[in-house]
């Protein structure tokens, strides 16, 4: 049994999975000159000057070509790592709407986060759901708001009751807390992240964001998510329709 939020994430990650695979498939394509006509004045076969403006400027060299795939990777890999900690942080907004849906403890649930639902919007609505879906949103909110992968992950779990092993969290820490150094820093690793993580590699001043970081980040987070959707059925967290088998 498992929740349908999780299917859900992890359907989601087939498709970007599948995104990684085309692009080595295709950088595999152009080291092998497969994509090559010799013949041609253009980068690649297939390109048509009309169409493809752009890429027509390209000259027909293996330098072109492994510029134009390196920067292609590079998008697409940088488009995984934020991706998937998206779903990451949709699954664990959508567990705690779901939980609060079902009437979870409500002291815990909100603990010391306050807010005010506007009465208007409530009675417009019509419905529990709505206001407790509020409710959990305006907590999410506050969580995130505190700017700690570690705290957001370390505290959903506690509002909920959820027993996930520490070490499957600090597993995927340092592949989620790339996201941010993507997006505030270009992928800069900040001293802060290079002592906490020696670990991971760097390239210059950057994380190095290779196919081995992105299958070893695939597994850790993974199995975190695994542990925290285990605890959400074992406990009962959320309303039976929400699962599935």
């Amino acid at each position: 049994m498992r929740t349908k939020a999780f299917h859900a994430f992890e359907s989601k990650i087939h498709y970007f999975d599948d995104d990684i695979e085309f692009i080595d498939v295709m950088r595999l394509g152009i080291v092998a000159d497969e994509l090559t006509d010799d013949d041609s004045d253009y980068v690649l076969k297939n390109v048509d000057p009309d169409k493809h403006r752009h890429l027509s400027r390209r000259q027909n060299s293996e330098g072109s070509r492994k510029l134009i795939m390196t920067h292609l990777r590079t998008t697409v890999y940088s488009a995984y790592i934020k991706d998937v900690y998206e779903e990451v942080t949709d699954y664990l907004r959508t567990i705690l709407e779901q939980a609060a849906e079902k009437g979870f403890e409500a002291g815990r649930l909100i603990g010391e986060h306050n807010f005010k639902i506007d009465a208007k919007d409530v009675l417009s609505a019509g419905n529990w759901e709505y206001v407790t879906k509020k409710i959990a949103d305006s907590v999410f909110q506050a969580l995130e708001s505190e700017r700690s992968t570690l705290k957001l992950l370390e505290k959903v779990a506690n509002k909920l009751g959820l027993e996930v092993e520490k070490q499957l969290i600090e597993n995927a820490l340092p592949y989620l807390e790339v996201r941010h150094l993507l997006v505030h820093a270009d992928g800069k690793a900040s001293d802060e992240y290079k002592n906490k993580y020696p670990n991971i590699r760097l390239r210059g001043d950057k994380v190095f964001i290779n196919y081995v970081f992105l299958t070893r980040m695939r597994a850790a987070i993974k199995a975190m998510m695994e542990a925290f959707d285990r605890e959400v059925i074992a406990k009962d967290i959320v309303d039976a329709q929400h699962t599935q088998a």
